[in-house]
């Protein structure tokens, strides 16, 4: 006998969304190897409109989350190794804020902005006073609890001491 049950339903949201989320990091993972920043962010964004459901239930939503944070984190060496070769992240900083739907585009400032943070070319202070107020502008509570969590993994090493710009 097949369970139908409400188990078996979100098994099957994750189920499709994991797809999806791996078939968008493997191509986000070929245009980092080509270089070619406007496609990575298109696969990352769309990868993570993955997170953009309203019908997990939380213990589901962090399994399909852990899997776009895993693959977030090529993205960020992506972003470190840029400015390495010459491309400001505060022009990559201004450019991701263009994303079209609002989840992708504050995951991606995040991500942008903890490398921007590192790199010392604007106050931390400055960037994380901006991120935090964005992650306030989500009104779902689980998208933007896992938001806030997202923004509290990339930035709690890159935190200043006190009294730094």
């Amino acid at each position: 006998m097949r369970n139908v049950g409400p188990d078996s339903e979100q098994d099957r949201l994750l189920e499709e969304a994991s797809a999806v989320v791996k078939e968008q990091a493997w191509l986000m993972k070929q245009s980092i190897a080509n270089n070619n920043m406007r496609e990575t962010l298109k696969h990352a964004s769309n990868m993570i409109c993955e997170l953009r459901t309203g019908t997990l239930e939380p213990k589901t939503y962090y399994e399909l989350y852990m899997q776009v944070f895993t693959e977030l984190q090529s993205l960020a060496l992506y972003f470190q190794d840029t400015q390495r070769h010459g491309m400001k992240l505060s022009a990559l900083y201004e450019s991701v804020q263009h994303a079209g739907n609002i989840i992708p585009r504050l995951y991606l400032l995040i991500t942008v902005g903890a490398g921007f943070i590192q790199s010392k070319e604007a106050p931390a202070k400055e960037i994380l006073t901006d991120l935090t107020e964005l992650c306030k502008g989500v009104q779902h509570p689980i998208r933007g609890l896992f938001l806030r969590y997202y923004l509290s993994q990339c930035c709690k090493d890159k935190l200043p001491d006190t009294g730094s710009p």
